[in-house]
């Protein structure tokens, strides 16, 4: 008992340190090179953040369900997968960059754009063994590598900043940590590194993955592309206010999400073999309902004064904008059984589905802007946009629990 416990609680922990690192992140580079840099930097990771969520096949989430998830010769050929995708991705990043700088005049170069492309090439690197030791509840490896690298990030900040005292330095950390996963990774890994390239198991992986790469591109567009709206409306300085206000709300819905796919993925594996899903599910989603509906209300009371504390006045939101981050990120949490519980049962196309709504609600976000409106409005839109798609998911998962594509995996 006291070991699952314990695996518990690092399962929360590792996440949490994650985002934690994140915005201590922000929050540093800040007061170091202010508003209009953040604004600059914070547009720069989210271009890599739309590489990575459009390239994202799930490989990680396949290690954890498929039943031949233990076998070395699996983990190799996900190896495989894994470079492919790093290196698709690079390429993917180079060839936004120069149209990236082009659409953001003022922002970040062509060249510091394809910089980026060093990340993906670095994580394609990664020894996917510390997450394959998830399947039996162990996360000591986790802790070690995803929490080192954050580690590492952070200690590397100050000297970057000094070096790069711009939005560049953004670069130069996601540079370090990427590589510092990836060391850390081989370092903890319990079996020997191997690639290899098996037709069958890559097939499997792009047919699980297809979906959710849809959904990736739907995410993408929910949680990231108002800032783009905002980059293009507005000045940098108010993209770091709606960036680090959104940050701070989508925290605790990123927290979650990473949490379920290490505690509640292998746990609805077991209920699902087992026939007891259904009550697995209901009582995660009472779970997440409450601590849902208690970020909401706590960030909204929260939020505006702790903002202007750690970031600096110039970064404090207005109360209503507050809100309805709050809301959304709320509703986001609600969500994060059910989504796991589609791909538990290899339904990974009924998050997608259900995004949709949130991602239909930058039509009006976007004609706020050109209208003119405040930021809060933005925020308004988004967070309707996100109480629907909770909606969408709860209607999908009333559907009998007929398993999908996932009882055909290798």
């Amino acid at each position: 008992m006291r070991a699952a416990l314990s695996g518990r609680a690092l399962a929360w922990a590792v996440p949490m340190l994650a985002e934690a690192g994140a915005l201590m992140r922000s929050a540093m580079m800040a007061w170091a090179i202010g508003p209009d840099e953040l604004g600059r930097a914070m547009v720069l990771a989210l271009t890599l953040r739309l590489a990575e969520m459009i390239s994202d096949i799930g490989v990680e989430r396949l290690l954890a369900q498929s039943p031949d998830g233990d076998a070395p010769g699996f983990l190799r050929a996900l190896h495989g997968a894994a470079l492919i995708r790093g290196v698709a991705m690079a390429g993917l990043l180079a060839l936004l960059a120069w149209p990236a700088a082009w659409a953001l005049p003022g922002g970040a170069g062509g060249a510091t754009y394809a910089a980026l492309a060093l990340v993906p090439l670095i994580r394609g690197a990664l020894h996917l063994d510390y997450r394959r030791a998830e399947r039996g509840f162990s996360y000591r490896a986790m802790a070690v590598v995803e929490g080192g690298a954050v580690v590492a990030m952070l200690i590397a900040l100050p000297l970057v900043v000094a070096v790069w005292p711009d939005h560049r330095a953004m670069l130069a950390v996601l540079v370090v940590q990427a590589g510092a996963q990836v060391v850390l990774s081989h370092l903890m890994a319990g079996q020997r590194y191997g690639v290899a390239f098996e037709r069958s198991v890559l097939r499997a992986a792009f047919g699980f993955g297809l979906p959710l790469m849809g959904n990736a591109v739907l995410m993408f567009l929910t949680f990231q592309a108002d800032r783009l709206i905002v980059a293009g409306a507005f000045g940098w300085s108010e993209v770091a206010v709606y960036g680090v206000a959104m940050q701070l709300a989508i925290l605790p819905a990123q927290i979650a999400g990473r949490a379920a796919a290490s505690l509640l993925a292998p746990r609805m594996r077991l209920a699902l073999a087992g026939g007891t899903l259904a009550a697995v599910t209901a009582v995660s989603l009472r779970a997440y309902l409450l601590l849902g509906l208690a970020f909401a209300a706590g960030f909204a009371a929260l939020a505006p004064e702790a903002i202007a504390l750690v970031y600096g006045p110039a970064f404090r939101p207005d109360l209503l904008l507050a809100l309805a981050f709050g809301v959304a990120a709320g509703a986001r949490i609600v969500r994060t059984p059910l989504s796991q519980r589609a791909v538990t049962l290899g339904r990974t196309g009924d998050p997608a589905r259900a995004n949709l709504w949130r991602a239909a609600a930058l039509i009006p976000a976007f004609g706020f802007a050109l209208a003119g409106l405040p930021l809060t409005a933005l925020a308004l839109a988004a967070a309707c946009g996100e109480v629907a798609a909770t909606l969408s998911a709860l209607f999908l998962a009333r559907r009998p629990a007929v398993v999908g594509p996932m009882e055909c995996l290798p």
